[in-house]
Parts: structure tokens; sequence; C-alpha cells
């Protein structure tokens, strides 16, 4: 029996198209079973099928309020694998068989997985790298980065200065990276303070979720009333850890994923405390529930289309 992975990829505006084509092809080009891609916008969401496709992405502009879990919704609306993969725009699987190593150890565990370990490739190299693309291909490029340096991917004999701080954070030992130039701008002014987000990632891809589809489909899928991003990721793996529990993915190189950094003037403070505000809010109510009403409004919306 193949397995089939839905692989839900949530897409607004154009400033990335450039990144999603490559994340794209990284992901058709996945072995090991059949990856069902769908990218997914505010107002629609397209199965990508092959390299033709990619020339015909769905392109909206981004809403004042981006209301992520909406778009993802609508993603996991067309999902028709087993398992189901949320990822973003911006992240490259580098390893061809990495959605079949996270099969194994879903099915090994029966639980959930969470924020793979994350690599970032530094915006001073992306046109180097996709360059590299043109003329070599993907497979090739990649094989030509150097990952000899903690937390990141660069050109071979270059140096990448970073500054990496460890924090403890709801009682979770977590590591946030900033490069030499992002941790100067943050410095540079008091008015960056509460704006973390916009300089600093951390060293997981905490969006991300592997999980078997009808397992999402029980806790309702996403919840809808999250105005930014940063907080309706967590939401969902909250759920998901109350109803059959969640781990991280493992630490290990072949599991690793590519972040392919990029500006982030689109962040929001203000959006961010009102997302954090209803976040506790929803802790209070509980998950149960949460999932209670999220299934609700889901299948709800599901009838309404």
């Amino acid at each position: 029996m193949v397995t089939t992975v839905s692989i839900i990829i949530p897409f607004y505006g154009t400033v990335h198209s450039q990144r999603l084509e490559l994340v794209t092809e990284a992901i058709l080009a996945q072995k090991g079973g059949d990856a069902d891609l769908i990218v997914a916008g505010l107002n629609q969401a397209k199965r990508i099928g092959g390299n033709e496709d990619l020339e015909n992405l769905p392109k909206e502009n981004a809403p004042d309020s981006v209301k992520m879990g909406r778009i993802i919704n609508n993603g996991l609306r067309l999902a028709k694998g087993e398992f189901t993969y949320v990822t973003d725009a911006d992240i490259m699987l580098h390893n061809k068989n990495y959605l079949e190593r996270l099969v194994h150890e879903v099915v090994s565990d029966r639980v959930s997985l969470k924020r793979p370990p994350m690599r970032r490739l530094l915006l001073q190299d992306f046109e180097w790298f996709c360059q590299n693309v043109s003329l070599n291909g993907l497979e090739n490029s990649v094989k030509e980065l150097d990952f000899s340096q903690n937390y990141i991917v660069k050109p071979k004999n270059s140096i990448r200065p970073m500054r990496i701080f460890p924090k403890l954070e709801n009682n979770k030992q977590k590591i946030f990276i900033a490069s030499e130039s992002d941790f100067q701008d943050y410095i540079s002014s008091k008015d960056n303070k509460g704006k973390e987000p916009a300089f600093f990632n951390q060293d997981r891809h905490c969006g991300a979720v592997f999980s078997l589809t009808e397992e999402l489909l029980k806790v309702g899928g996403y919840h809808e009333g999250f105005v930014s991003w940063g907080v309706w990721d967590a939401d969902v793996q909250w759920k998901l850890e109350k109803q059959t529990g969640i781990r991280l993915i493992p630490y290990q190189k072949e599991l690793e994923v590519i972040h392919l950094d990029h500006p982030k003037g689109y962040f929001s403070k203000s959006k961010w405390e009102q997302d954090k505000t209803l976040q506790e809010m929803r802790r209070l109510i509980g998950a149960e529930e949460c999932i209670r009403k999220d299934k609700e409004d889901y299948l709800g919306e599901r009838n309404e289309r």
C-alpha cells in the first residue's frame, strides 16, 4: 500500500513566489510515497501536481488580517492523504526521504509530530542560491551547501557571524538565532523591544505539524480567529497534545529543514499581542471545549461551501 501525505502550504501575497517554487519542487521530489501537495490561499486552494502547475500557483493580495487558520483549513478540506503535513512557503525539505521518515515516526509512536530542527539560508545568500539552482538544478545546488556551521547553511568557504540566545520559556529550553546584521538592527532602537520575532528565528520550524489527517479533523482543524502569525500553530499543537499526544520531531540531520530567509516587515506587534490574548483565553476555556467549537465552525464552513 502506497502512503499518501497531503502537504499544505499556506500562501498569500506574491513576495515569496520565488521561495515557494523552490519549496514545491523539493516536495514533489520526495521519495517513499505519494505527495499530495496543496497550496492554500484565503479565497482558494489548489492541488499542485507537476512542474507546469508551478507557473499557475494561487496568488492573492495579502489582507490586513492574515487569518492563517482559515487559509490552512481551506487546504485541509482538499487533503486526501492518510497523513497531513502543514508547512510554510519558505521552508525547503532538502532530504528526499524526509516525509517517509516522518510517516515512520508517527506509525511507530501513534502521536503527532511538530517543529522539526531548522537551519537558515540567510537573506544575503538567497540570490546566490537561486542562481545556482538555475544553472545546476535544485538537487545539485543543495549538495553544494555548507552545513558545517550550526543552525545555518551557507556557501562553502564562507563565514556568517551569528548570535545565539538560549532561553528558558514556559519551562522549555529554546534557542533563538539572529544574524549579526539583524542583531545590530535590533539593538539600534529601543522601539524594537517587543518586536523580537521580526529579528530572531528559533532553531525549529514552529509552524510545522505532521499528523494523521483524521486526528487534525478530530480537533476541528485550525482555529480561524487568530489574525496574524506565530500563535495559530501553537494552538493546534496544543489541541493535538491534549487529544492524542504530540512530540518534537527528533533533532537529527536527516530531519532538518531549511528556512529561506526573507524580510519580516509585515510583523505587527499589536496583532501579535491580540493573538496572544486570544491564546490565553482559549487555554482558560480548555482544550475540550475549544475542540468542540472549532469542529462546529469547521463543519459549518464546509457545509456552506
